[in-house]
């Protein structure tokens, strides 16, 4: 893949499928930085665990469901300086801040409506929040390329944002 525009159509599975396999290739092979630039976050139950496929690249996550924060914590553990930026007055982003605080770093920007998650190795950016709205009943548009030339510049530009974002 070069670069695909996913729409979701308010329960579709595609978006999800296609970031389930993002975050696998991450922990396969983990970038040293990952950007998530998002108004809004939750603690997303991304990945069914049930059959226990997913425990050699998440260990420590408990249950049948891995949440975003599993992910994140396992990228972190593996190397990976995971960098959010986001808006914190928000309950559930709020909840996920407290839930990954001191593991992963966290910024704020003011009138933020960038929606962008960045690594060494893709680049999503799009009309979506990355909560269970919006990648599950919202209909949303995001565009996923591993086109070298834009994520390099996407991650340049995630890093410009990131110096210019407070700290929370």
């Amino acid at each position: 893949m070069s670069s695909r525009v996913i729409r979701s159509q308010g329960g579709g599975q595609s978006l999800q499928d296609y970031l389930i396999s993002m975050f696998i290739t991450e922990l396969i092979q983990p970038s040293s930085e990952i950007y998530f630039i998002f108004p809004y976050l939750s603690n997303y139950p991304l990945m069914d665990n049930r059959f226990n496929q997913y425990t050699a690249l998440i260990p420590f996550a408990k249950g049948a469901t891995i949440y975003l924060t599993d992910i994140l914590e396992a990228l972190v553990f593996k190397g990976s300086d995971v960098r959010v930026i986001c808006n914190p007055e928000r309950k559930e982003t709020r909840l996920f801040i407290d839930r990954l605080e001191g593991r992963v770093q966290f910024k704020r920007l003011e009138n933020n409506h960038d929606k962008v998650l960045v690594s060494e190795k893709f680049y999503l950016h799009g009309s979506m929040n990355f909560t269970y709205r919006g990648i599950h009943v919202n209909r949303e548009s995001v565009r996923i390329t591993t086109f070298a030339p834009e994520v390099n510049s996407a991650l340049l530009a995630a890093r410009e944002r990131w110096k210019e974002s407070l700290n929370l």
